[in-house]
């Protein structure tokens, strides 16, 4: 692809601008090429991403919003989704699971101090669609899981599925994504299950029960297949030592760092 890299940061810098800008300062700001940006931004132009507009002996760039635009931005998202902290990416994760039967949702977005660098208070997850308060609230036991398991304060918000709700954040979800998880990914859900169980003290057995589910996601993830579950505890007691539930919180993190990245 001609100017792939002037192309796109210039246009990463046009899409958190949202509005108007000046040329001169698009390029200084997305800290490319002049030669470079001009011929990237008359390519974008020609290919209808953007309008450049002359004001005396000033140009200006703004963005043209449709479809075609949203399908560029969406990929802009993914990589800077898998360029985030990667707990952030793991929690995610977790939540974006217990959307696919959700049928009101139609996409979710990732927006706030999250993405503005490594230090965060909270993860704030904009939900698309007609949704009520009552759907929202829908979200109360897996939210309290992850703030549980994870101690992180997921704020869920609502809103129309319009273009401009799409702009405000990184989409991190869309109602037409396929379903696809690894055999080590499943097996952490399962695990997330019985831990929150075990945390808030249904049963102590079920600690039992959380660490054999992390040996198997361990396993997994390294390619082993155990046909027992003592094959499994040997295999993942060779690599951790999990003697209560704050350790086994801690590899829990640590191993779905790993395999949600």
């Amino acid at each position: 692809m001609k100017y792939q890299k002037s192309m796109l940061k210039l246009m990463e810098n046009i899409l958190e601008g949202k509005g108007e800008k000046n040329i001169e300062v698009l390029i200084r700001e997305a800290k490319t090429g002049r030669n470079s940006s001009f011929e990237a931004l008359g390519f974008l132009e020609e290919m209808g991403f953007v309008r450049i507009k002359k004001l005396g002996n000033q140009k200006s760039v703004s963005l043209v919003r449709d479809n075609s635009v949203l399908q560029f931005k969406y990929y802009l998202d993914l990589m800077e989704f898998k360029s985030l902290d990667p707990l952030v990416k793991l929690v995610v994760d977790v939540f974006v699971f217990s959307l696919f039967n959700k049928k009101k949702i139609k996409s979710a977005l990732l927006f706030g101090s999250v993405l503005k660098g490594k230090g965060f208070n909270d993860i704030d997850i904009l939900l698309l669609g007609d949704l009520r308060v009552e759907d929202v609230k829908s979200f109360d036991e897996v939210r309290s899981k992850i703030e549980r398991f994870f101690g992180v304060i997921l704020n869920l918000h609502r809103g129309d599925f319009n273009f401009d709700n799409l702009f405000r954040g990184v989409v991190v979800y869309q109602s037409s994504y396929v379903l696809e998880y690894t055999k080590a990914q499943r097996q952490y859900f399962e695990f997330l299950d019985s831990v929150y169980d075990a945390i808030v003290g249904k049963e102590k057995s079920l600690f039992d029960v959380s660490l054999v589910n992390l040996s198997y996601v361990y396993c997994f993830s390294e390619g082993f297949f155990p046909r027992a579950k003592v094959d499994a505890l040997d295999f993942f007691n060779k690599e951790y030592k999990v003697r209560n539930l704050n350790d086994l919180k801690k590899v829990g993190v640590e191993i779905g760092k790993k395999i949600f990245r």
